[in-house]
């Protein structure tokens, strides 16, 4: 019954939530109800590194891979939920507006996140896939400014429509499945198929069909290019706490089922094609996406597209395979989720405080915001993959094994990209820290709920960067166990 648990406390909390009108209200029984959902995946993460899985019925199942990205879920949450917490205190009550309205979606998100890493079922983990969309969408138009609900339907239909090929894919393999002999009932069942799919051998052209509709449906909720179009706009709009939200755990998500297929295309039709496709999308969104971030005018929108490229960083690894491309994906899933909710509780303090997010029309918050300027300063050094933080450990090992397999092109390319990454934020950076400033904001100190959520963030970047923890490399290990 635990695996129940994390799935239950969110959607009661929600119902919870909405019975109060008082936003103080709302916010403390949110932040009580937060602390619990993480107890509880902290449970199950912990009964799975004691018991090696757990399984819940035909539907419900947690290994190590599951344990892993609930981890993921449970620390960005916990951010989130601090920071938002101070983040809302400028939004009034209306009607899908207000405190308790953002709270209760906040769950109901969380809750389609956390089903898509406990569902045994692929069938049911896309059912969770488009249910993160529709719970979602509301949230990224939460302002209802007509930039947010354009947003809003942009992302709702773009991401409706790639989840489809998503559906045709699994239709697909099931169909694979059955024709190779399996019992209909367990032909989406991940255990079943992993087992079943080396042994009795399945129509390898059904297969490569599968996964090639899978990593477009898939890769357009993690934000491959060319499927990216919803992305930027959707982040740009969404409420900050909404835009870590979507950064740092959906698209992590979105990459956990796409894991979840390639581990079985691998086992049935060997690694060679699904990792071809993996790097293929994998280089196409670090170049596109390094590109675009030369010429962003929108402080969230360049941190978008940096998202995209950490995407295609992770799908990189996982093409490449081996033990070092393995493990830099998995920990590039966690380092990217924190290092960019840092940086987008920074531009949150930015945007409260100057009033826009136009990096032309910022200049000189060195000066005017001390603190907010050290933690974008930390979250930028990180996410370009400066030594000492922990995205430097996650993308060095990717090279590492990028030039062990003789890889010359993609590892020059990932340098390259690199590179001029390094110098887009350097240069928007330089422009919106230096200067003199156009205004001096009231209210630029940081309040308890911001200093613990970005204090948290860049302290786990930088630990992370120097020591990786030992329960949390046993984590990881039992994560990369399951992939291979």
């Amino acid at each position: 019954m635990i695996l129940l648990l994390p799935l239950a406390i969110p959607v009661f909390g929600a119902g919870l939530i909405l019975a109060f009108h008082n936003p103080r209200a709302a916010t403390r029984i949110a932040l009580f109800v937060g602390g619990v959902e993480i107890a509880a995946l902290g449970a199950v993460v912990w009964q799975v590194h004691v018991h090696g899985e757990l399984q819940q019925g035909r539907y419900l199942r947690a290994d190590g891979l599951s344990a892993f990205f609930l981890m993921g879920i449970a620390v960005v949450s916990g951010l989130v939920l601090a920071y938002a917490s101070g983040y809302l205190r400028h939004i009034g009550e209306g009607r899908f507006s207000s405190p308790r309205w953002f709270y209760a979606l906040v769950f109901l998100f969380l809750f389609t996140m956390i089903s898509v890493c406990l569902s045994a079922n692929l069938g049911l983990m896309w059912i969770m896939m488009e249910g993160t969309t529709l719970a979602s969408a509301l949230l990224v138009g939460f302002y209802n400014t007509e930039g947010a609900v354009e947003a809003g339907w942009k992302y709702l239909i773009v991401c409706t429509v790639g989840i489809a090929f998503a559906l045709f894919g699994t239709i697909v393999l099931y169909l694979a499945a059955v024709k190779a002999g399996m019992n209909p009932a367990s032909a989406l069942d991940w255990v079943s198929l992993m087992d079943a799919a080396p042994r009795i051998g399945f129509d390898p052209h059904l297969v490569k069909l599968a996964f090639v509709f899978v990593i477009v449906g898939y890769g357009t909720k993690i934000g491959f290019v060319p499927m990216h179009s919803w992305l930027p706009d959707a982040h740009a709009e969404a409420p900050t706490p909404i835009s870590a939200l979507l950064s740092a755990v959906l698209l992590n998500c979105a990459m956990y089922a796409l894991m979840r297929y390639d581990a079985i295309v691998s086992r049935s039709v060997g690694s060679a094609f699904p990792h071809m496709l993996l790097l293929i999308f994998g280089v196409m969104s670090m170049v596109v996406a390094g590109l675009l971030i030369l010429v962003q005018r929108n402080l969230k929108r360049l941190m978008a597209y940096s998202s995209i490229e950490h995407m295609g960083i992770i799908a990189i690894g996982l093409g490449l395979g081996g033990p070092l491309g393995l493990f830099g994906a998995l920990l590039h899933t966690f380092n990217h989720s924190v290092a960019k909710s840092l940086l987008f509780f920074s531009a949150g303090n930015i945007r409260h405080n100057v009033g826009t997010l136009r990096m032309d029309e910022i200049k000189g918050i060195s000066r005017t915001m001390p603190q907010t300027t050290a933690a974008l300063l930390v979250g930028g050094l990180a996410i370009v993959g400066l030594p000492p933080f922990s995205l430097f450990i996650s993308e060095f090992a990717i090279l590492s094994e990028a030039f062990a397999q003789a890889r010359y092109l993609v590892a020059i390319l990932f340098l390259v990209v690199l590179s001029v990454v390094f110098g887009g934020f350097a240069f928007h950076f330089f422009r919106m820290l230096c200067g003199e400033p156009d205004r001096h904001p009231e209210n630029s100190k940081l309040i308890p709920s911001e200093y613990i959520a970005m204090g948290m963030a860049a302290l786990c970047v930088l630990f992370f960067g120097m020591r990786i923890p030992y329960m949390f490399g046993r984590l990881l290990q039992e994560a990369m166990a399951v992939l291979r």
